[in-house]
Protein backbone atom coordinates (compact mmCIF):
# COMPACT_ATOMS: atom_id res chain seq x y z
CA UNK A 1 0.00 0.00 0.00
CA UNK A 2 1.75 3.14 -0.96
CA UNK A 3 -0.51 5.42 1.59
CA UNK A 4 1.41 3.89 4.94
CA UNK A 5 3.86 5.83 5.97
CA UNK A 6 5.67 4.70 9.19
CA UNK A 7 7.24 7.44 11.38
CA UNK A 8 9.08 6.16 14.29
CA UNK A 9 9.07 7.61 17.94
CA UNK A 10 11.67 7.92 20.93
CA UNK A 11 9.53 5.45 23.03
CA UNK A 12 9.50 2.51 20.94
CA UNK A 13 6.06 2.45 19.90
CA UNK A 14 5.57 2.30 16.07
CA UNK A 15 3.06 4.98 14.61
CA UNK A 16 1.92 4.52 10.95
CA UNK A 17 0.38 7.64 8.67
CA UNK A 18 -2.54 6.79 6.91
CA UNK A 19 -4.20 8.21 4.21
CA UNK A 20 -7.34 5.70 3.77
CA UNK A 21 -9.23 5.87 0.30
CA UNK A 22 -11.73 3.03 1.58
CA UNK A 23 -13.10 0.83 4.23
CA UNK A 24 -9.93 -1.59 3.44
CA UNK A 25 -7.29 0.91 3.85
CA UNK A 26 -9.07 1.34 7.82
CA UNK A 27 -9.21 -2.28 8.17
CA UNK A 28 -5.58 -2.21 7.05
CA UNK A 29 -5.01 0.19 10.17
CA UNK A 30 -7.20 -1.43 12.48
CA UNK A 31 -5.39 -4.45 12.37
CA UNK A 32 -2.02 -3.05 13.11
CA UNK A 33 -3.42 -0.96 15.64
CA UNK A 34 -4.19 -4.37 17.28
CA UNK A 35 -0.77 -5.08 17.38
CA UNK A 36 0.18 -1.70 19.83
CA UNK A 37 0.75 0.50 16.84
CA UNK A 38 -0.45 4.13 16.91
CA UNK A 39 -2.25 5.31 14.29
CA UNK A 40 -2.69 8.13 12.73
CA UNK A 41 -5.30 9.28 9.70
CA UNK A 42 -4.73 12.29 7.64
CA UNK A 43 -8.54 12.56 5.62
CA UNK A 44 -8.16 16.30 4.93
CA UNK A 45 -8.65 16.10 1.78
CA UNK A 46 -11.31 13.55 1.12
CA UNK A 47 -14.78 14.51 0.33
CA UNK A 48 -17.23 15.31 3.62
CA UNK A 49 -19.17 12.14 3.01
CA UNK A 50 -16.62 9.49 2.53
CA UNK A 51 -14.22 10.87 5.52
CA UNK A 52 -17.00 10.87 8.07
CA UNK A 53 -17.98 6.98 6.97
CA UNK A 54 -13.90 5.98 7.34
CA UNK A 55 -13.56 7.97 10.92
CA UNK A 56 -16.95 6.41 11.75
CA UNK A 57 -16.13 3.15 11.02
CA UNK A 58 -12.22 3.91 12.30
CA UNK A 59 -13.63 5.52 15.63
CA UNK A 60 -15.86 2.73 16.36
CA UNK A 61 -13.70 -0.40 15.72
CA UNK A 62 -11.17 1.94 17.87
CA UNK A 63 -14.12 1.65 20.28
CA UNK A 64 -14.49 -1.46 20.49
CA UNK A 65 -11.08 -2.58 21.11
CA UNK A 66 -11.11 0.09 24.25
CA UNK A 67 -8.89 2.22 22.47
CA UNK A 68 -9.12 6.16 22.30
CA UNK A 69 -9.20 8.87 19.41
CA UNK A 70 -7.96 12.31 19.47
CA UNK A 71 -9.01 14.52 16.91
CA UNK A 72 -5.72 16.47 15.97
CA UNK A 73 -6.96 19.38 14.14
CA UNK A 74 -7.72 20.01 9.87
CA UNK A 75 -8.99 16.18 9.01
CA UNK A 76 -6.02 14.41 11.48
CA UNK A 77 -7.05 12.05 13.88
CA UNK A 78 -5.11 9.44 16.15
CA UNK A 79 -5.94 6.48 17.35
CA UNK A 80 -4.26 4.72 19.65
CA UNK A 81 -5.15 0.64 21.32
CA UNK A 82 -5.66 -0.10 25.05
CA UNK A 83 -2.18 -0.97 25.24
CA UNK A 84 -1.10 2.37 24.70
CA UNK A 85 -1.35 5.98 26.57
CA UNK A 86 -2.16 8.82 24.86
CA UNK A 87 -1.17 11.29 27.18
CA UNK A 88 -3.24 14.20 25.76
CA UNK A 89 -6.09 12.48 25.83
CA UNK A 90 -7.41 12.94 29.12
CA UNK A 91 -7.21 16.49 28.44
CA UNK A 92 -9.09 16.59 25.28
CA UNK A 93 -11.68 14.73 26.87
CA UNK A 94 -12.29 17.05 29.72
Amino acid sequence: MDNIIPLFSGSGHKISLFRPKSFADVQVAVDQMKSGQLIMFNIAELPAPLAQRLTDFAAGSVSMLGGQTVDVGNGVFLYGSSKVAIAAYERQVA
